[in-house]
């Protein structure tokens, strides 16, 4: 069986076309990678993320390379910006009434860049460069659940579709027709009372290198593009386990007939170790208005990304028996690379400046079923991958919405804002749509030379379940992450 990605571990793409189970991977097509990587990102910089990322209409970092490059020429200095963020990862697993929780952190540096506006002419129209860098998502993750399983077994699932598997570790058999000669099926006796346990660890990122430009080409109204050099690596290692710990399949048993090698199961494991490695551009251009500068609206435009996907996928496993036998599965390294093209994404956005308050919503429309998977692949898992690509997801709007509150007299805000983003899996319960809540302080000189924020965040969503065969049942997952991000600004 596959491995299934942290984030989309529900859905399996394509039923497996080859005769293998793990000749071939692709794995980021075949449990909704692709979708990870269209998904608007989450860590920008605190200011951004406080307001629960509503940033369309803003230019006051280089933040707004990423959302709308048109706000950039709103600048009024050369202005720098870093942040550093931590994340805190929280999985917790139901697996045949076991609960299992996990938990993993990562500290990274979130983005550095800068803005630099221009006086273009005599009439005060601002022309503004950016550039910088920013990691938009974190891979970081981790699932662990543990049960025993008086019911099924993960090699029930590995006999149907990975007898080569099975076999190699010396569970299962081939049986033949007594009358025929002919093969008939595979047959194993691990049916059922196992302790069973698992776990899914990744690490890695989404980097972005951009480069934006904006011009106020009439008054008060704003163009602006922008180009992003997406870079990142996603490392995923999985494990599956099952262990006789009641001596249930005892030395009077073997899994091979006749084979005295194999009596007394003790236990097995198989491990996936999968690194990708991804790179593409895409760009982005963006419309703003200011209307008697205290109500701002604004629309952006994403164009497709087509990522080049290199794959190295590595599987081995383990077989133990009480006679003190063990047999070992060490598959050589199977490299591919593939490519995965991300929608459009459409967003509109407006905020009200009055008085100490500043509000801001915004709304983003993206269509997954546009994406696309190509390659050099075999044409017959190339069309049924992309075929299933238009049942398996959807159409959706993602909500985004904030608020800020200065002071007055003090240079100190208060913001919080909040993040609806529906999941891209068609006919899911509301339970798999991610909302994300946001609140932050900020502090800033009286001329806003120097300005200091910092954020937090929490993210809840429950995942559909891992699924591993007919009569095991799924791995619920319910995920919790929190963010604490700090950013520094200085203007000039």
């Amino acid at each position: 069986m596959k491995i299934y990605l942290v984030h989309f571990l529900a859905v399996l793409f394509v039923v497996l076309l080859t005769s293998d189970l793990y000749s071939q991977n692709y794995l980021g097509l075949n449990d909704g990678y692709a979708a990870i990587l269209s998904e608007r990102g989450q860590s920008y910089d605190a200011w951004s993320m406080s307001m629960g990322n509503a940033y369309s209409t803003f230019g006051n970092s280089y933040t707004a390379t990423l959302f709308n490059p048109a706000t950039l020429a709103t600048a009024e200095k050369l202005t720098l910006t870093t942040s550093v963020g931590l994340n805190l990862y929280r999985n917790t697993t139901n697996y045949l009434s076991t609960e299992t929780s996990s938990l993993k952190t990562q500290t990274n540096l979130s983005q550095f860049g800068l803005v630099y506006p221009i006086k273009s002419d005599s009439s005060g129209r601002t022309f503004a460069l950016s550039l910088g860098y920013n990691q938009s998502k974190d891979f970081n993750r981790i699932v662990e659940f543990t049960g025993y399983n008086s019911n099924g077994s993960f090699v029930n699932d590995l006999v149907v579709d990975g007898k080569n598997i099975a076999r190699n570790l010396l569970l299962s058999y081939p049986y033949y027709d007594p009358n025929s000669g002919q093969y008939f099926e595979d047959r194993t006796i691990l049916n059922s009372n196992l302790q069973q346990s698992g776990s899914l660890i990744t690490d890695g990122g989404l980097y972005n290198w951009s480069a934006g430009a904006s011009y106020e080409f009439a008054y008060n109204v704003f163009f602006g593009v922008s180009a992003n050099y997406t870079i990142g690596t996603l490392q995923s290692n999985r494990e599956i386990r099952e262990t006789d710990i009641n001596d249930v399949y005892s030395l009077a048993t073997t899994t091979i007939p006749d084979s005295n090698l194999t009596a007394g199961f003790d236990s097995y494991y198989l491990n996936d170790v999968v690194d990708w490695s991804y790179n593409g551009w895409d760009g982005r251009f963006g419309l703003l208005y200011k209307f008697f500068d205290f109500i701002r609206l604004g629309g952006s435009v994403k164009l497709p990304t087509t990522f080049v996907i290199s794959e190295d996928h590595y599987f081995s496993g383990q077989s133990t028996f009480s006679t003190g036998y063990t047999k070992t599965l060490d598959n050589p390294v199977i490299s591919s690379e593939y490519k995965i093209t991300s929608p459009f994404e459409f967003t509109a956005a407006a905020s009200v400046n009055l008085w100490f308050i500043t509000a801001a919503a915004e709304a983003s429309y993206t269509d997954y079923t546009q994406m696309r998977f190509s390659g050099d692949i075999d044409p017959t898992i190339t069309a049924a991958i992309n075929k299933q690509i238009l049942t398996k997801y959807t159409q959706v709007f993602n909500l985004r919405a904030g608020a800020e509150f200065r002071l007055p007299f003090t240079g100190l805000s208060a913001r919080a804002g909040f993040m609806y983003n529906p999941s891209p899996l068609a006919n899911t319960p509301t339970e798999y749509d991610r909302k994300i809540f946001n609140a932050g302080l900020g502090i800033s000189s009286g001329e806003g030379d120097f300005e200091f924020n910092v954020t937090y965040s929490r993210s809840w969503w429950v995942e559909p379940g891992e699924y591993f065969g007919p009569n095991v049942p799924p791995v619920d997952q319910a995920i919790r992450i929190d963010n604490v991000m700090t950013s520094f600004t200085v203007r000039f």
